[in-house]
């Protein structure tokens, strides 16, 4: 009767998604339908809305106007894992888009599929200076020294902290490369001398943010330098870094100072609002929330790189975001639009008024060179702490990411296991079950799949 009743359930879910898909696909249709007449037109699937999502439709729009050869149809496709699933579930047909936007978690998925074309192919054709853009952002999404897609919102984990409250407790503020040390002390005493008012610190159980603070330390995710010189076969969840991580977020715990705001959207939304009111005093985040706080926080903040271990310098960390895939299907005059709207967003000018209206850091080195940006970044300094970070950090395997096809299992295992340890468990038991269940899930893998390595224009 469960099993009936489950597949009926299943049933049902996979006929939502395929209405959703063909009502999804009839609205593009009537988007394309009004093409300008004798301009090739580019369909543009992306994941950003809200204010985001202005700012983007605002470039484009810019873009269509500044010359007369191409029309960019920008169209929202939902959040990164519904888009790249209607993805899937259209190449080969003349309704996949020309340009798709993906999270970088998406990366060997992407190749997997086999449907895009590296952007390699035109940066080799036209001899543009990819040199412009921060190796650091780059290095993520380069296959066998290869650019596979372009970078387009990046952004890196960051330490934020109520300078507010700092002042109004006499605590000093924290170093711009903190240790744990620094940011536990601060946290202990912010949570002491407001008698329990405010609660010093909090770290979401969100997976990615651990591997932050690995990379912080120049350790790996998965092996075979986070399966970028060879396919990944194993997990190393129970390192060293990690164990460091995790006991130093216990101890903030058993001290008193932390605030668990559990898992999911809702957690995230939780801690963005226990620091807006002053609840909290430090988190850790994505550096694209500098947008958020610069419109909402009615106090003084400050922000810092992400902390490391004392006693370990600091590495630097990989780059969070998602970059553009042409697909490789598609009419020559259709591809070398793609590309060209593609160039235009990597300008400074365009790459400026990016980080400005998004908080993502623009990712052509040039940009805070641009007077907007950089007025911008004089009257609130903290804008340019993300490429300071960069700038500082290391290009190498830890710093580009892991690169696996189970890496979403990989984050749902260590954030289970981040949920274990927040409630008492032993760390290295917790982190050896994460490991373990993800061994398992890349054995099943690569039993089945094809080497993402061999990734070729």
């Amino acid at each position: 009767m469960k099993t009936t009743y489950k597949k009926i359930i299943a049933l049902i879910a996979a006929i939502a998604v395929i209405l959703g898909l063909v009502f999804f696909l009839t609205e593009q249709h009537k988007t394309e339908a009004a093409a300008d007449n004798g301009r090739t037109t580019i369909t543009f699937w992306h994941s950003m809305n809200g204010p985001n999502e202005k700012v983007l439709e605002k470039l484009v729009d810019q873009f269509n106007k500044s010359q007369t050869k191409y029309t960019v149809k920008p169209i929202y496709a939902g959040s990164y894992e519904l888009s790249i699933m209607k993805y899937a579930n259209t190449v080969g047909s003349n309704v996949s888009p020309d340009l798709i936007q993906t999270d970088q978690a998406n990366q060997s998925m992407m190749i997997g599929l086999k449907s895009t074309i590296p952007v390699q192919k035109f940066i080799d054709r036209d001899h543009y200076d990819l040199s412009q853009l921060y190796p650091g952002v780059t290095a993520a999404y380069k296959i066998n020294g290869k650019l596979a897609s372009m970078p387009f919102n990046s952004s890196s984990s960051v330490m934020y902290y109520n300078k507010s409250l700092f002042e109004k407790y006499g605590i000093p503020d924290l170093p711009m490369s903190p240790t744990y040390s620094d940011i536990t002390n601060a946290a202990v005493a912010l949570t002491k001398k407001s008698k329990g008012a405010v609660k010093g610190m909090t770290l979401q159980i969100y997976g990615w943010l651990p591997e932050e603070l690995v990379a912080n330390q120049d350790a790996l995710v998965v092996n075979h330098e986070n399966g970028r010189e060879a396919m990944a076969t194993k997990a190393t969840l129970n390192s060293p870094a990690m164990v460091k991580s995790m006991n130093w977020l216990q101890d903030v715990i058993k001290q008193g100072a932390f605030q668990n705001f559990g898992t999911g959207s809702a957690a995230g939304n939780n801690q963005s609002a226990a620091f807006l009111a002053q609840k909290v005093g430090m988190f850790m985040q994505s550096s694209a929330m500098l947008g958020q706080l610069k419109k909402n926080a009615k106090f003084k903040y400050g922000i810092t790189f992400t902390p490391h271990p004392d006693g370990t310098k600091a590495n630097g960390v990989a780059i969070g975001g998602a970059s553009l895939w042409i697909t490789k299907d598609k009419p020559t005059a259709v591809q070398d639009g793609a590309w060209q709207f593609m160039k235009y967003l990597m300008t400074p000018k365009a790459q400026a008024a990016w980080q400005l209206g998004t908080g993502y850091f623009a990712v052509n080195q040039k940009a805070n060179k641009v007077k907007t940006l950089a007025d911008a970044i004089k009257k609130n300094p903290a804008l340019a702490v993300p490429i300071e970070q960069l700038n500082q950090g290391k290009i190498n395997a830890a710093t580009a990411g892991a690169f696996f096809s189970n890496i979403q299992q990989e984050r749902q295992n260590v954030e289970l296991a981040m949920q274990q340890i927040y409630d008492g468990t032993d760390v290295k038991k917790a982190l050896n079950e994460a490991e373990a269940d993800t061994n398992a899930a890349i054995a099943k893998t690569n039993a089945v799949s094809g080497n993402l390595l061999d990734y070729k224009r």
